[in-house]
């Protein structure tokens, strides 16, 4: 019986060529990019399950409460861990995880370790115990877990290894030397970590490394105020242990060694493992982090293309209801039940659904390459994973059901005398109502998404128009060591760089004005013994650093020349926290960062520049000089600066610094990769709100189609009656855009909901304007037109002798 299904909707495919083809292009382009958004949401939804101890692992954070607001961190104090391991608190597995990024690594090709090495960078680089593999599952290729008791000692995973050796089998017991001169033993090699993890690494090193070079980590164990992202601790529970004990274990053990000290309320955290990869807040040790209205976009979006398709489907089909009457009628009067009439009609939807998924499946394949263009998925993904398979088969099932119930339950209430003599219309078949309610939901998933597209697309050129406050064109920086107490390398490279032509100044810092770096220290201020209630973001540079990066005063000037902190600058925003009204009072004011035993001097206030990106407000700054944490050599160039300039300064760089790898990079482009996430969604909703207005259009074209074919006599009638074509044209058209309109209207504040939300995520954001949803409109009614308004016209100026000849 199934089988004869499949055939007679075979047959009814082919006799309906046009048809049929619109119904499955619309589906098809529905379901590639429904597959493809599942592959992005998939992989997002997948991060560290693969781990047996997923649900079982908790990272401990920090939050800091100032009398205006809390300060979030995902590491702890450096003493913590030790702390809690002898204070027995209700955890059955303490871990430190020290991490280090972009770990350059040198080896030599003669044990005498002499001439130039081959240098290496790897991106991850975790310090940490052996109980690291009874939290997160390690599988070993050579050696095993406990090399990690002992100081330099070194485990890579297969990749790295093979990078470094060729082999992976070669690298056990081999020597690996630091940039920092520090040498370690390779003690083991695992599995390559799945990319799809926020515990992402490429080197494991002993904690007793860290504990056994002082000097060369500068990570003082005893020191209950340091505190960094890069410091951080996981723990599971003890058995029989609930999360509410512990955590009020580790209340009781915060209030104990931190109450009384700074001047903040610290707070210890336990957060769940499987929520950090939605957590923009903290953030990860490693791998990407993504917000869950990010991934809930994805699926709304996603659901809506569904949707769309489903609905071109439905209103063709029973558009078209009218030229099986006779069929339908035949079968009733041979027997036919209800349910085998709603069978057979399921039979011509799921081939339609099952041709348009094997088109599908083909578009998604080829495009998946591309997708990493769009989103932040590896480049190389496998497409025919179980998982997949499966959605596409529950895909297949939902479409059928969704695209196929209506018409079904439409054709089998036909009646056999009135199917068999034609006795009904258009508005009798399918309910017109219906069909008009479908292309309004249509038409309001596309303006949506039009919406949508326009308001991302202004934000993200307000970010890049934006004022930063400092000058991000023509400046050029290079990332340098930091020089030991008895070096001057870096005032040197300094030197040779400003004696290329191109280069109009220079300057030494921590780093450049827009970066992710959030160093951060409580200060005096005036002369008082008690510490500000809340800290100071601090950036380090010299007294080039204002005209380097084109940084303004508001008062004042900078510092003198110096290598330590003797004057200050600070911003506006410090002035007003201080309560300082006018920036000129803040001149010679004294300043003492927590670290400091003598106070500065306030040389000057500079204007609020955007310290992180865009998303976060302006935050209260002081600049200072300290040669200390130089590593930053800012340059700005010559507007004629080539790119034979850039090669000089690589060419100095490997002089002054032969063991080290060379980075250099443009501000502007630096400060783009700040908002490549958001750059990706805009570049989403761009794509995606075109396949919506494709579907849409494909749809739309093929229902007027139609339906202008059931009306060909009544046009030739109204044209012999003296109907002109601009008549004929509005009466075909006017009920389609009456339809957008009222689509406009339920599209606007959704859209405008969902845009508000997107936006918060921006400290500086765009302002709604009432032009923007105009331009919407107008696209839209711009878009039926030529749509619906192609055909209508066509049909308006046929000949009525040919449609009225066979009466």
């Amino acid at each position: 019986m199934f089988t004869n299904y499949l055939k007679v909707a075979w047959r009814n495919l082919v006799r309906s060529k046009w048809a049929g083809a619109i119904n499955i292009l619309g589906l098809a382009i529905g379901i590639t990019a429904s597959l493809l958004l599942f592959m992005v949401v998939q992989y997002e939804m997948s991060f560290d399950k693969f781990q047996s101890h997923y649900n079982e692992i908790y990272r401990v954070v920090s939050k800091d409460k100032y009398p205006d607001g809390y300060d979030y961190n995902p590491g702890v104090n450096n003493p913590v861990p030790d702390a809690i391991a002898a204070d027995n608190l209700p955890f059955g597995e303490v871990v430190p995880v020290k991490s280090a990024y972009n770990t350059q690594v040198n080896l030599y090709k003669d044990a005498a370790e002499v001439g130039i090495p081959d240098k290496y960078e790897i991106d991850y680089t975790f310090y940490t115990t052996p109980d690291f593999a009874d939290l997160f599952d390690l599988e070993f290729a050579i050696g095993d877990i406990q090399r990690l008791s002992d100081p330099n000692q070194i485990i890579l995973t297969k990749k790295t290894a093979e990078k470094f050796f060729g082999n992976w089998k070669l690298a056990e017991n081999k020597t690996l030397e630091f940039s920092s001169g520090l040498n370690l033993t390779v003690g083991g090699i695992v599995e390559n970590i799945p990319d799809n993890s926020n515990m992402f690494f490429d080197m494991l090193v002993s904690y007793q490394t860290v504990r056994s070079n002082p000097g060369i980590y500068d990570h003082d164990l005893e020191s209950w105020g340091s505190l960094g992202s890069d410091n951080q601790l996981y723990v599971s529970l003890a058995e029989s242990t609930d999360v509410a004990s512990a955590q009020a274990a580790l209340d009781g053990f915060t209030k104990k060694n931190f109450e009384g000290r700074g001047n903040s309320e610290k707070s210890l955290i336990l957060q769940p493992y499987k929520d950090i990869h939605f957590d923009q807040q903290y953030g990860s040790i490693s791998g990407s982090v993504t917000r869950l209205s990010t991934v809930n976009t994805l699926v709304i979006i996603g659901l809506f293309i569904l949707v769309m398709a489903s609905i071109n489907f439905v209103n063709l089909a029973t558009s078209r209801a009218i030229g099986k009457g006779k069929e339908i009628g035949v079968r009733k009067v041979m027997g036919s039940t209800k349910t085998q009439i709603i069978f057979q009609s399921f039979g011509e939807t799921f081939l339609s659904v099952l041709i348009a998924a094997l088109i599908g499946v083909m578009g998604a394949t080829l495009l998946l390459p591309f997708l990493s263009l769009i989103a932040d998925v590896p480049e190389k993904m496998d497409f025919f994973q179980p998982i997949v398979l499966t959605f596409i088969g529950i895909l297949i099932i939902a479409l059928t059901i969704l695209s196929g119930f209506y018409p079904a339950l439409v054709i089998s209430k036909f009646k056999p005398i009135h199917a068999l003599k034609s006795k009904f219309h258009q508005g009798q078949v399918g309910g017109v109502s219906i069909r008009k309610a479908l292309v309004v939901v249509q038409f309001t998933i596309a303006q949506i998404l039009m919406i949508s597209t326009i308001i991302a697309i202004q934000q993200m050129k307000m970010v890049q128009d934006a004022d930063l406050g400092f000058t991000k064109d023509h400046v050029y920086y290079i990332e340098v060591p930091f020089d030991s107490e008895d070096e001057r390398r870096i005032e040197y490279f300094k030197q040779e760089i400003l004696s290329n032509p191109s280069v109009v100044t220079a300057s030494l810092a921590s780093d450049v004005p827009a970066s992710d770096n959030n160093s951060l220290f409580n200060f005096y201020f005036d002369g008082k013994s008690e510490d500000v209630p809340f800290p100071a973001f601090t950036k380090f540079g010299d007294e080039k650093y204002f005209e380097t990066y084109g940084i303004e005063f508001v008062a004042g000037g900078p510092y003198q020349v110096s290598d330590t902190i003797r004057e200050v600058v600070i911003n506006e925003t410090m002035a007003k926290r201080l309560l300082i009204e006018d920036p000129n009072d803040a001149i010679g004011k004294q300043f003492r960062l927590g670290f400091m035993k003598e106070w500065a001097t306030i040389t000057g206030v500079i204007k609020d520049f955007t310290v992180n990106s865009l998303r976060d407000e302006i935050k209260q700054l002081v600049i200072a000089p300290k040669k200390d944490f130089y590593h930053v050599v800012g340059l700005k160039l010559d507007q004629n600066a080539s790119l034979a300039s850039i090669a000089n300064f690589e060419e100095s760089f490997e002089k002054t610094y032969p063991e080290q790898i060379y980075h250099g990079y443009f501000l502007d482009e630096s400060i783009q990769e700040f908002y490549e996430s958001e750059q990706k969604l805009a570049l989403l909703f761009k794509i995606f709100a075109a396949i919506s207005i494709l579907i849409s259009c494909i749809g739309l074209y093929g229902l007027v189609s139609f339906m202008i074919s059931q009306k060909v006599k009544e046009i030739g009638i109204r044209k012999v009656l003296g109907a002109s074509v601009s008549q004929i044209t509005f009466l075909l058209t006017r009920e389609y855009f009456i339809m957008v309109l009222l689509a406009f209207l339920i599209a606007v504040p959704i859209a405008y909901w969902m845009m508000e939300r997107w936006l918060e995520n921006f400290a500086f954001k765009i302002s709604f304007s009432i032009g923007l949803f105009v331009v919407v409109m107008i696209c839209s009614l711009l878009i039926t037109g030529l749509t619906v308004g192609s055909k209508a016209i066509k049909s308006a100026l046929a000949n009525p002798v040919d449609s009225l000849s066979d009466e």
